[in-house]
């Protein structure tokens, strides 16, 4: 398998109604039966543009999920909203987010304190895979394997400079992917060494 990074796609080729090929800008033809395009997705916030919201690659809310308009709330894969775990500013397109943007909106909405800061995590069952990631890899320097490709059971630690874990990728390794949210959570620092022991159970490496 070859993986192409960096690649600008000039055209597809094809015959008799049916895809043959990539061409690339450089030139190169990728023959091929099959092309998959993923091309993301974009915000709908066109009604809350007409509204005067601010917007900026979706609806900006802080971390009651208050619009510029303090008395409209916005939540979900439309918003842009803080990270304070990361310092930054993200458009998250998920569940979770969705839910724990619920639980901001409802608690200043109700005068109550706020929830605790979440760790951002997402998942995928494809098949016989269970996919699940907490956090998100920025400024990562280093990816840390633990346990066995080979065994389809494994996961990957994205590690700062530093060795603070900013995410994990958890193939098959609920346990992994549980206490990495935690340590992820906690902006613990880690060794390689010490993610790739696997006599060090997570709950271990999480305390």
């Amino acid at each position: 398998m070859t993986i192409e990074t960096s690649a600008d796609v000039e055209a597809l080729t094809g015959a008799d109604g049916y895809v043959t090929g990539v061409r690339l800008a450089d030139g190169r033809l990728i023959a091929c039966d099959a092309v998959l395009v993923g091309v993301g997705a974009v915000a709908n916030d066109e009604l809350a543009r007409a509204a005067g919201l601010a917007c900026d690659g979706g609806i900006v809310v802080d971390l009651a999920t208050r619009t510029n308009d303090p008395a409209i709330y916005a939540l979900g894969d439309c918003t842009r909203r803080p990270l304070p775990l990361y310092e930054r500013m993200l458009r998250l397109e998920s569940v979770p987010n969705a839910l724990e943007q619920a639980k901001q909106a409802a608690a200043a909405i109700c005068g109550m304190p706020p929830p605790a800061p979440e760790v951002p995590w997402f998942w995928s069952d494809q098949y016989d895979l269970r996919l699940q990631i907490a956090g998100i890899p920025f400024e990562a320097t280093e990816i840390v394997l633990r346990g066995s490709l080979e065994e389809g059971k494994f996961a990957l630690f994205h590690l700062t400079a530093d060795g603070t874990v900013q995410a994990v990728e958890a193939v098959n390794a609920p346990q992994e992917f549980m206490g990495g949210r935690r340590i992820i959570g906690k902006r613990k620092r880690l060794s390689a060494a010490q993610i790739r022991d696997m006599s060090l159970t997570m709950q271990q490496l999480a305390v």
